[in-house]
């Protein structure tokens, strides 16, 4: 709803790795919209694990924040 402003302070990328329960390593990257200096990793690893759970039935041990763009 808000993305508009929130686009006003920047937009990008974020890149990740992900272990499964069954061991599987994940890597993969989401959007970010907002100012990067007040990224919450704890936050965003969070909401990973979350919608991995949600969508996919898949148990999420560990999500390490690579980097972002």
């Amino acid at each position: 709803m808000f993305d508009w402003i929130k686009r006003l302070f920047g937009e990008g990328m974020i890149r990740f790795e992900m272990v499964t329960a069954d061991g599987r390593k994940v890597i993969g990257r989401v959007p970010y919209i907002g100012d990067i200096q007040t990224l919450d990793t704890e936050e965003v690893a969070f909401d990973l694990i979350n919608q991995c759970r949600v969508r996919y039935g898949e148990h999420v041990v560990k999500v390490r924040i690579l980097d972002w763009y």
